[in-house]
């Protein structure tokens, strides 16, 4: 739902700081390499050419500045198969670019091999074999000092270590940060009960694109729009407060929550430095208690309203941690502050990116566009014999004419099959995290004939599996009907024994993949039936052709927040539509208190030193 989005976000912030990451790998590269000495040298998975000292470093930094790290990964994932390695000083991250393998015992070499039938060679390794079926030694994270201890007070559990007993699997689910989520969040029963705020903010989002002078939003304010629906419906859904409008300050103050690489993380010896010689460890203990600060401001305010009985706090993870005597186990009020606050960053962070990117697809195939409005329109053809009773002769009404009755709901997915391809089809193309979040190794694996050891950063290739032309044909296509004869779920798919039925690895593998699939699905149907039914989705200002480096964003393979995409309401009729059911629904909806609770500025970590 978000934990994917948000480690990606801290090996951005490397790749950004060249001086950072080239000292990072050589210091703590050298520190590796001394203690290596002496050991004996299992046999090591292949790694491209790459200099001798900063190894893929330089390569990779170049890559990022033009937004094409991605590309050169599948590049590579092509050239060396299941399994490779990139090295940045003595840092290697091995990337798995194979979703299956078979298995077979050949005596001569004294262990398991694997081969991949559909290319006749011997390969070594895939994303099943290795983040599920040995998801025990493959569930830890790396140390982010700076970004779970520090920024965090180890209460954030996108950054928890497996062998963190917050997160680690205990006998009582409620002693756990991640049981604790799945039974307030992210399982089906509670996913269910976001769709009528699902439901309401895209209603939003609509009014504010139908009522906008230009006849629709377009590229920045456009993102900036998706991102206030996306913030505000999981800021109700976790803390029972909503963000009205789009320029509210809290948006990016809640992005920037968000911690970021730093040198203690690469090297964490100089923790044990005298706190005057740590100004990084004094701004970032600054910057939690103004967080922490904000978040129980919030906290205590909702267990007021909680004990007033206000019924906007009903079903909300806040709501019902506080009524419970224990606060179902976690350990206090101040973690129960901080994980509601990196839960909203975390599911809207990549909502929006999946709305971005769907917007994306619709600008670049007009045809697929055009297609899946065909399709809404005919699932919303009644029968013969009802039309008649109605007196209509002609037994299919177009979409215009039914669905302009009313806004589509999430219940109109069982009747709109191509609207599940599309969605198997975006997350297969542009996963929102491409190149997967690091897992750490717990102790050395054999897989095949290749050694992966003890601590051993691996990352599931999303992007490289997906656009894996033995895999799937034409796979830079947008194709949603690559997907027709597979009607499962999400849950389904990740679950299938046979990992070459997956549709895609958007929501990472084994102990650690992404637990809010059941949410994300619920979230970008609403909006992308609701966007076909209301806009037109073009490019804006421009008719000449574009490529994907042209509006390249941050993140690898993902649109850059100032895409060139417009949204204009199809016609008056539906403007209007839109206009009432908001109005309607507003009047109708218990009212909210404000995330910003009315503040007119959002102190500075400084103010806290």
């Amino acid at each position: 739902m978000g934990v994917t989005v948000a480690e990606s976000r801290v090996v951005e912030m490397v790749l950004n700081n060249p001086t950072l990451a080239i000292l990072g790998a050589v210091i703590l590269g050298l520190v590796v390499w001394v203690r290596r000495r002496g050991k004996s040298t299992a046999r090591l998975p292949p790694q491209p050419p790459a200099t001798p000292i900063l190894g893929h470093l330089p390569e990779l930094i170049r890559e990022n500045k033009t937004r094409t790290w991605h590309l050169r990964l599948n590049d590579w994932a092509r050239a060396y198969g299941s399994i490779f390695g990139i090295r940045s000083g003595y840092i290697v991250d091995y990337y798995i670019n194979s979703d299956v393998m078979v298995k077979v015992s050949n005596p001569s070499i004294g262990c398991l091999a694997w081969f991949d039938i559909r290319r006749g060679r011997a390969l070594l390794t895939g994303a099943q074999e290795i983040f599920d079926k040995k998801s025990a030694q493959t569930a830890d994270r790396p140390t982010w000092i700076m970004s779970s201890t520090i920024l965090n007070n180890d209460f954030n559990v996108l950054f928890l270590k497996a062998s963190d007993p917050t997160w680690k699997l205990a006998d009582e689910w409620l002693k756990n940060q991640r049981k604790v989520i799945n039974q307030l969040v992210t399982n089906v029963q509670k996913a269910d009960e976001i769709i009528p705020l699902l439901e309401y903010e895209t209603l939003k989002f609509l009014h504010e694109n139908v009522t906008d002078p230009k006849g629709g939003l377009a590229g920045a304010r456009l993102y900036q729009a998706t991102g206030r629906y996306t913030y505000s419906a999981f800021a109700t859904a976790f803390m029972g407060m909503d963000i009205p409008d789009t320029d509210d300050a809290v948006i990016p103050f809640i992005m920037d929550t968000f911690p970021g690489m730093n040198v203690i993380d690469l090297m964490p010896s100089l923790g044990k430095f005298p706190m005057f010689l740590k100004p990084w460890e004094r701004k970032g203990r600054a910057r939690y208690r103004r967080d922490l600060a904000w978040a129980m401001k919030r906290l205590e305010a909702a267990q007021d309203r909680l004990a007033k009985g206000d019924p906007s706090l009903e079903n909300t993870f806040w709501g019902s941690v506080l009524k419970s005597d224990d606060l179902r186990g976690m350990s206090c009020k101040e973690e129960v502050a901080i994980l509601g606050l990196s839960l909203i960053v975390g599911a809207a962070d990549t909502s929006r990116m999946t709305t971005w990117t769907f917007l994306e697809a619709m600008m670049m195939f007009p045809e697929v566009q055009a297609k899946a409005r065909e399709d809404i329109g005919k699932s919303f053809d009644l029968p013969s014999y009802f039309l008649e009773h109605l007196g209509h002769t002609n037994a299919r009404w177009n979409a215009d004419r039914v669905v302009g009755e009313r806004i589509p709901v999430y219940d109109d997915l069982k009747s709109i099959p191509y609207l599940r391809m599309m969605m198997k089809e975006l997350w297969r193309w542009r996963p929102p995290v491409a190149l997967g979040h690091p897992h750490i190794t717990a102790r050395d694996l054999q897989v095949g004939e290749y050694c992966l050891p003890k601590g051993a950063r691996l990352h599931v290739n999303a992007y490289a599996i997906s656009h894996d032309p033995a895999r799937h044909e034409d796979p830079e296509r947008f194709w949603p009907e690559r997907f027709k004869d597979d009607e499962t779920t999400t849950m389904e798919s990740m679950n299938h024994q046979d990992p070459t039925k997956r549709d895609h690895f958007a929501f990472g593998a084994g102990r650690r993949g992404c637990p809010g699939y059941h949410v994300a699905e619920r979230s970008f149907v609403i909006t992308m039936m609701r966007i076909f039914w209301a806009f037109d989705i073009a490019r804006r200002g421009t008719k000449s052709m574009l490529e994907f480096a042209d509006y390249a964003g941050e993140l690898p393979g993902n649109p850059a927040e100032d895409m060139p995409v417009k949204l204009t309401y199809r016609s008056e009729s539906r403007k209007r539509i839109v206009m009432d059911v908001f109005e309607r629904e507003t009047a109708a909806r218990p009212a909210m208190m404000p995330l910003n609770m009315r503040e007119k500025r959002i102190p500075k970590p400084e103010e806290y030193l």
